[in-house]
């Protein structure tokens, strides 16, 4: 009666020590494609960009072709890539057998301010990230001479109210202060919004005034609109 306990260990113990020697075989596999270039790269797959070439991308990854692609520092190439003015965020991964994946999130330029130097376009967080021609429907943003980064998210919280029709009616916005915000449309009428408060409501009495006539308006109490 002991017969098929013993014949069940021995299975077990072979069982184990299969085990055991594929872990190794696929550890000294790992070993040699890390210290041998086994896996080179030979190819770079770009995604995600509008503004930054892929060569710019490429480059700012550190890697080069013929790389051993399995001791590439991704995480630093991300973070490499990422410190592009354009670039949000970044991920690089390794495509075996020979291609380093990078994916990217470009900023959105929400507004614009002239500066001496030129053009300074402003993200969605509010943030000055490069000088550059500002793209079709960017809003200027004007009778700021700081780069307020605190300023200049407020200015886009008015703006991101709007409905589309509204926003597409506004050509620059006027911030003298944190709490003096006028909308300056197309064809250059005002519209007072005061503080970056009660936006949605405000945002209401914007897309009514926008169907009146009337080269002023102030909407800062929406409750009572003025103009005139």
């Amino acid at each position: 009666p002991c017969w098929p306990m013993r014949s069940s260990t021995m299975s077990a113990r072979r069982i184990a020590i299969i085990a055991t020697a594929v872990v190794g075989i696929a550890a000294l596999v790992g070993a040699v494609a890390y210290f041998m270039p086994i896996f080179k790269v030979q190819n770079f797959s770009i995604r995600g960009q509008h503004n930054t070439s892929a060569e710019d991308i490429q480059s700012a990854t550190h890697i080069s072709i013929g790389a051993n692609l399995m001791r590439i520092d991704a995480p630093s190439a991300a973070h490499s890539v990422a410190q592009l003015p354009w670039v949000d965020k970044a991920t690089v991964t390794r495509e075996f057998p020979n291609t380093v994946d990078v994916e990217v999130q470009e900023r959105t330029a929400a507004l614009y301010v002239k500066r001496d130097d030129g053009e300074h376009l402003i993200d969605e967080k509010g943030k000055p990230f490069i000088i550059d021609a500002p793209p079709e429907g960017t809003v200027e943003i004007t009778e700021t001479n700081e780069d307020d980064q605190k300023l200049f998210a407020d200015a886009i919280s008015v703006l991101k109210s709007l409905d589309d029709t509204s926003r597409a009616a506004v050509a620059r916005i006027k911030a003298p202060s944190q709490y003096e915000f006028s909308l300056i449309t197309h064809d250059d009428r005002e519209i007072y919004w005061g503080a970056p408060e009660n936006n949605h409501d405000k945002a209401v009495a914007t897309k009514t005034v926008l169907q009146r006539e009337g080269a002023y308006w102030n909407v800062s109490a929406p409750g009572l609109v003025t103009t005139r």
